[in-house]
């Protein structure tokens, strides 16, 4: 971290202190200026064709009413300014490389990779390829938050001070490169690849390395035998520096759930559609709910601030949602570099130049040059190691071939292409533009349709599946081009009247496309099915199946690892969980307290069985796998035995019953010897962190909102965790957003969002979401007839 950010932290800190005295109490008053005006007229507004309205419920919800949907879009702009100036800002200095310039050299590899990337170049091109209605609404929307930069009156909200920045005008990439940003963390493939490489490195087989990450059953697996011939050119020492510098904005945080029956099995005729992406939870949330409205023109659901266009939700004729395919989309490619001419490196037709250009980053007051070169496969990943001047001293780069990095991407297109569709058939129409990342687009329409298109670009390959890095200079594993878009999965008005995808499998109208090794375990679609299956397909029911918390994956992992403890009487610990894990019927509900033994028992046994041969590398390969646990203990083959004791042989059943007894100690350490007061929801909290406030010590747990969940990493209501060794289970995972239509009317859609409207830890509006999300009591984004706060804008 930059010293000067350092400073500014502590200060903040002091400040925040400050607040139990009176110039405290003064400043934190002068703060609260930096909310916005909710109420009233504003005028001087050029870019309007007329008044505009910006209407707020009592929780701060949005309604905007204008006369033309450019108008709209120029109020949503001004609404998102409103609300998340800061997570505005973030996300497009995250995007340009530019967040050196207020934390300093602690994000310096993380610009150099961005930079490398060249996500604003993208987004910058990206807007040229918009239609001129696409870039009518980008531009309003631009000239809106520009407009209340240029209105709002006393402080910018705190972490503006904090920073030390003001911000600087919105442009039309700023818009776009959340796009770009979001394209590569739900594709992400190329952080595996970077992990199995330093897997062989450390001295695994190819085989263990099938058995780590083997697909569950039904999934596809590898096309051919890997060509491991150009990790040979690469030293271990750069993977690992490869890795250390990839950037955790962009780490994969891939899953969601989206179902849909049509109208012979709903109750209102016509299909119920319901959505919940999951991604990393985080303050202030992603989504932003709000209802945006003009003579006809209408978009109701989740934006994302910053983005003019719908991302998840309905337009009163069709409505929409999102789930990852979990398609292999990146390759990392090793590029030898021609040794008579390092500025060239070598292709299958002989030596080529690399292009290049200097990227300028600046560091607290200093400017760093960073080199950015790239290959044909696409940018020097490489590059962006701190000491990448030497990093080529074996004679050899990596560059990233990767589907969201293309400049002749149409996805923003799309997404205003969907926002605008009237029927089923725009909704394909508009799916043809969108290109990365892939997408299981999940839809329906008013007269009754619905499917579910996996849209976005798929790599054909020469030979390989990329699930290694690959040699570039051969021509042997390159791409050829793109699947065509009749290849790609796809069900439309299916007969089977049900729609169910939550990162599962899917295969395309071409069954002999690969588009990926391995999917997610199944288990949230089949218990999706199970709950379909003669349950409530009413709003109603399908709100408390989305809170659903049984685990198959419990049910399917859990007897075998019982039959490895003997059954013994008495009263102690290791008694009393076994019995309640006998008992249970693998219901990770909070107030229980078997999923929390369950869980950390899953842990204890993946650390147990993998640690020894992974060591360092546990820490990114370590999510317990459920297709790789069930296999080794079904048949006693791969990680059983630790190749630390070189005198025995240890057995899968040693190995079990070890973690029973190091899961026992570690949660009798945490939470106390009496079993019986131990709960799911006591560890499993989900944890909303704000980027910021979180670097101030003892102010940013304060500051970091809790809430008790049940769910796990295999349940449909999800609750990935981690955290560390004494708070191991946050729950930082999930479903930020919920949604539910009913496409008999619309307007009975169901919308549910953590936190709240605003990212402003002064405003009250900051949290008037959080209870009902914790509860999935959705709200009705309908037009408001009396609103809590009326604000005008005016030409």
């Amino acid at each position: 971290m930059g010293s000067s950010l350092i400073r500014r932290l502590v200060i903040g800190a002091v400040l925040v202190f400050l607040g139990l005295n009176f110039l405290g109490a003064l400043g934190l008053f002068w703060l609260q200026g930096s909310l916005p005006e909710t109420d009233g007229e504003i005028v001087g507004f050029a870019a309007l064709s007329a008044p505009a309205l910006i209407e707020r419920d009592e929780a701060g919800t949005v309604t905007i009413r204008a006369a033309s949907p450019e108008d709209a879009s120029f109020a949503l702009g001004y609404a998102h300014a409103q609300d998340r100036l800061w997570q505005m800002e973030m996300m497009r200095r995250a995007g340009a490389g530019r967040l050196s310039e207020i934390v300093g050299e602690a994000t310096l590899s993380t610009d150099k990779m961005l930079r490398t990337l060249g996500l604003r170049r993208l987004a910058e091109i990206a807007y040229t390829r918009l239609s001129e209605r696409a870039k009518a609404h980008v531009d309003s929307y631009v000239a809106g938050v520009n407009g209340y930069l240029a209105t709002r009156s006393g402080p910018l909200p705190p972490e503006f001070l904090i920073a030390g920045i003001d911000p600087e005008p919105w442009e039309p990439a700023d818009s776009l490169v959340w796009g770009r940003l979001m394209s590569l963390q739900l594709a992400g493939n190329w952080f595996s690849e970077i992990t199995r490489a330093r897997m062989l490195k450390a001295g695994l087989s190819a085989e263990q390395i099938d058995l780590l990450y083997a697909p569950f059953e039904g999934s596809d697996g590898g096309l051919t035998a890997p060509d491991l011939s150009a990790l040979d050119l690469v030293g271990e020492s750069r993977l690992a520096r490869l890795q250390e510098a990839l950037p955790e904005i962009l780490r994969p945080r891939r899953a969601s759930n989206a179902w849909a029956v049509d109208g012979l099995l709903s109750p209102s005729g016509r299909p119920i559609l319901v959505g919940d992406p999951h991604l990393g939870l985080q303050s202030p949330n992603l989504w932003w709910l709000a209802r945006v409205e003009s003579p006809g023109y209408l978009r109701v659901g989740a934006f994302v601030p910053g983005v003019p266009f719908l991302v998840i939700g309905h337009n009163g004729a069709v409505a929409w949602t999102f789930t990852t395919t979990h398609s292999d989309t990146q390759d990392l490619f090793v590029e030898r570099i021609d040794p008579a001419d390092p500025t060239r490196y070598l292709t299958p037709e002989g030596s080529a130049p690399f292009e290049t250009r200097v990227e300028r980053i600046g560091v607290d007051d200093e400017t760093v040059e960073h080199m950015v070169r790239k290959t044909r496969h696409g940018p020097v990943v490489s590059d962006a190691l701190a000491d990448a001047a030497d990093a080529a001293a074996d004679g050899t780069v990596l560059a990233l071939a990767s589907a969201s990095l293309t400049e002749d991407d149409d996805t923003s297109q799309a997404l205003f292409e969907l926002g605008s569709a009237i029927d089923v058939a725009g909704v394909v129409r508009a799916l043809r533009k969108f290109h990365a990342p892939q997408q299981n687009a999940m839809f329906a329409d008013t007269a009754g349709r619905m499917g579910m298109i996996s849209a976005g670009r798929v790599p054909l390959r020469a030979s390989g599946d990329g699930f290694y890095p690959s040699p570039g200079w051969t021509g042997t594993h390159d791409w050829t081009g793109w699947a065509p878009f009749e290849a790609l999965p796809q069900a439309i008005d299916l007969e089977g009247n049900v729609l169910v995808n939550a990162n599962e499998r899917v295969v395309g109208a071409n069954p002999d496309l690969f588009i990926a090794r391995s999917f997610d375990a199944p288990y949230r679609a089949r218990r999706i099915v199970e709950m379909l299956t003669g349950g409530d397909r009413s709003p109603g029911g399908m709100a408390a199946m989305q809170m659903d918390t049984v685990s198959l994956f419990a049910r399917d992992l859990l007897p075998l690892m019982l039959a490895h403890l003997p059954r013994a009487e008495g009263k102690g610990l290791e008694v009393r969980a076994a019995d309640l894990l006998r008992g249970w019927d693998g219901a990770m509900d909070a107030e229980r307290a078997e999923p929390l033994i369950f869980a950390a028992w899953v842990e204890a046994l993946n650390a147990r069985l993998f640690a020894d041969e992974l060591g360092p590398l546990m820490e990114d390969y370590s999510r317990a796998r459920a297709a790789t646990l069930l296999q080794i203990l079904r048949t006693g083959d791969g990680f059983c035995d630790d190749t630390r004791t070189a005198q025995t042989t240890e057995s899968c059943a040693e190995m079990v019953a070890g973690a029973y007894e190091d899961a026992l100690a570690l949660l009798a350490r945490l939470h106390g010897q009496d079993i019986e007061a131990w709960s799911w929801g006591t560890a499993h909290r989900a944890w909303f962190s704000h980027p910021l406030w979180t670097r101030i010590p003892l102010i940013g747990p304060m500051l970091t909102t809790r809430t008790s969940t049940g769910g796990g990493d295999y349940t449909v209501s999800r609750g990935s965790y981690s955290g560390p060794a004494d708070d191991p289970f946050r729950h930082r995972h999930g479903a930020g957003l919920r949604v539910i239509y009913d496409l008999a009317d619309l307007s009975n859609s169901r919308f549910v969002a953590a936190l709240g409207p605003s990212g402003n830890l002064l405003s009250p509006m900051s949290l008037t979401w959080h209870e009902a999300w914790a509860r999935n009591e959705g709200l009705r984004l309908v037009a408001q007839e009396e609103p809590t706060h009326e604000l005008t804008l005016s030409p």
